[in-house]
């Protein structure tokens, strides 16, 4: 059975930052990463997490998750490039610290891996023309 990989988001009510939620994705044969994470004790929490697992454990996991009254995100696209509006200038390159941003050596244009992405938004705030959006920003 081959394992799927997808980033998702959580956004924890209050009453929930202090519960161990997300170490309990591992009952469901899952693994994860965090990739981001803002969490107060008493205040409302976000995390990101990349996780994989047989469809029927992401299925089960997720549905655990929203009965515990957490809000999840599946995330289909990490940053959205324009390429209209790209200088091909590498500025994302060099602050992306996953490779998931590239310059192609031969053609001198930017190449976007979203599966190594981390959701980290450096690349967002480095691009001068504005090029690059986070999902989140471009469907507000």
């Amino acid at each position: 059975m081959e394992n799927k990989r997808i980033k998702i988001g959580l956004t924890f009510p209050p009453e929930k930052t202090d519960k161990p939620v997300v170490t309990n994705l591992v009952k469901y044969g899952l693994t994860f990463n965090i990739l981001k994470a803002y969490i107060s004790p008493g205040k409302t929490g976000n995390i990101i997490l990349e996780i994989s697992g047989s469809d029927d454990n992401i299925r089960q996991s997720l549905a655990y998750l929203e009965a515990e009254g957490i809000v999840v995100k599946i995330y289909t696209d990490s940053v959205i490039h324009y390429e209209e509006k790209c200088m091909h200038c590498g500025a994302c390159t060099s602050v992306c610290p996953s490779g998931a941003l590239v310059m192609n050596k031969e053609t001198w244009e930017l190449e976007f891996n979203m599966d190594k992405c981390l959701l980290c938004g450096h690349c967002v705030r480095a691009c001068p023309a504005r090029a690059i959006k986070s999902f989140d920003e471009a469907i507000l």
